[in-house]
């Protein structure tokens, strides 16, 4: 009985996950590097960056998700704060695949 719970946990928050955090930095990601992004290549692109995050601690899915609302912010309150939204998209990027690329260096 608690796997069938955990399994829908885990199930809801990869859908979470998918609908905000991938389908956000997909779209913004593709855009800012000037590919013209139909919806299969945003939908697969979001699958992957799903599928790195669905391994990792909710700490860091929770650090991804507040990127994600940093990157959608207004423009203007971006420069007050300082922030460039590139720099923004680099750091959530980096903190997606750098457990990735440690556990496959030093293992």
């Amino acid at each position: 009985m608690e796997r069938s719970h955990r399994l829908v946990r885990l199930t809801g928050i990869g859908l979470v996950v998918f609908l905000t955090v991938g389908i956000t930095l997909a779209n913004e990601t593709l855009s800012r590097l000037g590919v013209d992004a139909d919806r299969l290549v945003v939908i697969s692109v979001a699958m992957v960056i799903t599928v790195f995050l669905a391994s990792r601690n909710i700490v860091v899915i929770v650090a991804v998700v507040a990127g994600v609302v940093a990157v959608n912010l207004p423009d203007s309150l971006l420069t007050h704060y300082n922030l460039d939204r590139d720099l923004l998209l680099a750091s959530i990027g980096a903190l997606i695949l750098l457990p990735s690329i440690y556990s496959l260096v030093f293992r």
